[in-house]
């Protein structure tokens, strides 16, 4: 009986935890497609944050700073549908020179001669900074490094999703004050937030 009664109570108690949980967790708040339409108003090294809209099936994802150097980074995702057609803008390579080149030169031998020494090409180490790229039909990842320009990049949606999920960091901030999107320079509501596309 006392056995009985302690499953009892651990079975209510989980009950209660459960819709405590739920009831703690925050509704999840979907943006309107059309807040989207239209490219908002930003300046290159005048404005800082990420500047989203659409235009017919195209989606344009950009990013600046007032020039100082920040790392963007973050993940758009399509629920029941397709992300394709992904296209970066203004990727920013950084090259290293591992060693310097050296120039062929004319050297005398012992017996008074001369004889042409062959240079050498210097070798440079090329890193992409900034990369988008879809991990799979339903995601694209990115990463970049920006000081005073605008980085990005374009993407479009197969008709069957019905919704799209953007996670926008900027170091290790995600604020939503730092989101404007559509010809209207609106703020989404939150971050992340989900945009209802049908």
């Amino acid at each position: 009986m006392r056995f009985r009664r302690t499953v009892i109570w651990g079975i209510v108690a989980v009950a209660f935890l459960a819709v405590a949980l739920l009831a703690a967790a925050p509704p999840q708040v979907t943006n309107d497609v059309a807040m989207f339409d239209g490219k908002p108003t930003f300046k290159e090294g005048k404005d800082y944050g990420y500047y989203i809209w659409r235009d017919d099936d195209t989606w344009h994802v950009r990013w600046t700073t007032l020039g100082a150097r920040r790392v963007f980074r973050g993940i758009v995702r399509a629920r029941n549908g397709e992300l394709y057609d992904l296209k970066s803008v203004d990727v920013e390579t950084e090259r290293t020179v591992i060693a310097p080149g050296r120039p062929a030169r004319v050297v005398r031998t012992p017996r008074d001669r001369t004889r042409v020494l062959p240079g050498r090409e210097g070798v440079v180490a090329t890193r992409i900074e900034d990369v988008a790229q879809l991990v799979s039909r339903q995601e694209i990842n990115f990463r970049a490094i920006t000081d005073d320009d605008i980085d990005g990049f374009d993407f479009k949606v197969r008709a069957a999703a019905d919704q799209l999920r953007f996670e926008l960091m900027i170091g290790a901030d995600a604020r939503s004050v730092d989101i404007e999107v559509g010809k209207d320079n609106k703020h989404p509501t939150g971050d992340p937030f989900v945009v209802k596309l049908r």
